[in-house]
């Protein structure tokens, strides 16, 4: 399996049913971003206000700050 481009940590699934967690529907939300360009159309937009040295993707936060408010 290549290596992932995504942001976010990859997912494993098994059918134990143990370690189930309550926000599950949050990787759907976030797969769906990646799917569908989103991730990527935020950090080109939201390009030009991000300083030279930061560290963090102001897309990558808002599309998490959605997220949470859409999980509640």
């Amino acid at each position: 399996m290549g290596k992932s481009t995504s942001c976010y940590p990859s997912l494993s699934v098994d059918g134990r049913a143990t370690g189930v967690v309550s926000h599950a529907g949050a990787v759907v939300l976030l797969r769906a971003a990646e799917r569908a360009g989103l991730t990527g159309a935020l950090s080109d937009a939201l390009a030009p206000w991000r300083k030279p040295l930061a560290s963090h993707d102001p897309g990558k936060i808002v599309l998490d700050i959605a997220v949470a408010l859409a999980l509640g």
